[in-house]
């Protein structure tokens, strides 16, 4: 397994150890003595990898996270809810900047998701403009008529 971070993939070594995902849900309290301090001990060795990474390194690989939950929304059309993780990006990005580990590459990210937003909503608008000028029957509309009409309407 690898993990991403703006530096490039990392390995994550692999261990058969049991992980939070093998334990099923439910208190610590319902675990026997030998998982529970399993757990604790790789909860321990999970912080300890933590806290030697470098912070901007960690800070970016989550603003990395929100790029790619607004991108998968946005490839299944959903802007509504691509909308949170992209805006959540662009607050860490905007006022965070050169604090975060290649800040111009999350720059040049985040200038590309809402170029990708502002596109799909556009297409979206112009679909839902066509269809605003098609009648009941699917015929397009004549403004001309339409105008002709309300000014008789208005004489008469």
């Amino acid at each position: 397994m690898s993990l991403w971070t703006p530096d490039g993939e990392h390995v994550v070594p692999d261990n058969d150890e049991p992980t939070y995902s093998d334990v099923p849900p439910g208190s610590m309290e319902d675990l026997d003595p030998e998982t529970a301090e399993q757990l604790q001990e790789e909860l321990a060795r999970s912080q300890a990898q933590l806290l030697a990474a470098p912070v901007e390194q960690v800070v970016s690989n989550h603003v990395m996270g929100l790029f790619e939950l607004g991108a998968l929304h946005l490839r299944v059309g959903n802007l509504d809810a691509a909308r949170l993780p992209i805006d959540a990006m662009g607050v860490m990005v905007d006022n965070l900047g050169d604090r975060l580990a290649e800040a111009e590459t999350l720059t040049a990210a985040l200038t590309q998701l809402r170029m990708a937003y502002v596109e799909l909503a556009n297409s979206a608008n112009d679909e839902t403009d066509e269809t605003d000028e098609t009648d009941s029957d699917g015929d397009a509309t004549d403004p001309s008529t339409e105008a002709d009409t309300d000014e008789a309407n208005a004489d008469g």
